[in-house]
């Protein structure tokens, strides 16, 4: 076992609310550490969050990884974090290659893992072909498979960016003829209308370094532009089982993150995060810390992280606020 001295930690994409989610996990926690945040702008607000603040490169950069793996040596960095999924999948393709050349850790997902949690039709796929419950879907861009999907649920449906964040690009479609809102966008999933707002939850996952599932919290949830400013921790069985049985099946590593909606009295997922999401910080304040045992998972390969993933009953409401940088 590593001794417990200070780590060196990196962020990257410091302008990212996942980032800065993780970062005030971080810093909530007393955890000794020096963290040091990169990001392509120079006006990130993240600068002013952590202890060192760089400029970087572009994900699609070609001198990312090289870039990377300099800083990480320079700076003895023993663990790297990002909540950007740009440099995720760079991470994911290069992950051994980093791992050999510096000695820090990479948190990420496998490439297969990334592809399928990054693509709403994939995701889709996926829970059905894995026999878990799924929303009714097509590809937008197939007739036949829209013809089959109208025949079998009723408007509105909802129209999705495959590859979408938050709430950008989403249409709700409440007749035949808005199918014209998208006629000529590419890479579009069509969902049946899940439940309510009201029945919205968010459900964030632990499993080990070796894969094995630790523990999740069950958060019910309000979105406003599709982030979540009011979680409240909740005890469902049914969903408790459904996501823990989605992680299994998936071979889930590290942080995991499923959106899902009650409807017809079933939870029904219809997003996956392969990473850390933007709720972090409020799993955190509620007691499931899943970032602090990351690391102690990771970095000192303490196989008993279980007191940090024990969720306590409460509400968390988050709210903006402002920091004068300049005068």
């Amino acid at each position: 076992m590593m001794n417990k001295k200070l780590l060196n930690i990196l962020v990257l994409g410091v302008s990212s609310n996942v980032s800065q989610s993780m970062i005030a996990a971080i810093k909530n926690d007393t955890f000794p550490c020096k963290l040091y945040g990169a990001c392509v702008n120079e006006d990130s607000i993240g600068k002013y969050f952590v202890d060192e603040f760089y400029v970087c490169p572009y994900a699609n950069a070609e001198n990312f990884v090289d870039w990377v793996i300099k800083f990480c040596n320079q700076h003895d960095i023993d663990i790297v974090f990002t909540g950007v999924e740009e440099n995720l999948a760079v991470f994911s393709q290069y992950n051994t290659m980093l791992e050999q050349k510096t000695k820090a850790k990479i948190i990420v997902s496998s490439p297969e893992q990334i592809k399928i949690a990054d693509d709403k039709l994939l995701t889709c796929t996926w829970l059905k072909n894995n026999n878990f419950n799924y929303p009714l879907f097509a590809d937008a861009s197939n007739p036949d498979e829209v013809n089959e999907l109208l025949s079998r649920t009723t408007f509105p449906v909802i129209a999705k960016p495959r590859n979408g964040k938050s709430a950008s690009g989403i249409f709700y479609l409440r007749s035949k003829s808005d199918l014209s809102l998208i006629q000529n966008k590419t890479n579009y999933i069509l969902e049946e209308y899940l439940g309510t707002e009201q029945d919205e939850y968010t459900v964030g996952i632990y499993s080990n370094r070796f894969g094995e599932f630790k523990n999740l919290i069950i958060m019910k949830r309000i979105l406003k532009g599709g982030t979540t400013v009011i979680a409240e921790t909740v005890q469902h069985p049914l969903i408790y089982e459904e996501c823990k049985n989605i992680a299994l099946a998936l071979q889930v590593k590290g942080p995991f993150n499923i959106q899902l909606r009650l409807h017809k009295n079933k939870p029904v997922p219809f997003e996956f995060n392969a990473r850390f999401s933007g709720s972090t910080s409020i799993r955190a304040l509620l007691g499931f810390k899943d970032l602090i045992a990351c690391i102690h998972d990771y970095i000192y390969e303490e196989n008993t992280i279980d007191n940090f993933l024990m969720p306590s009953s409460g509400k968390v409401i988050r709210y903006y606020t402002e920091k004068i940088v300049e005068k």
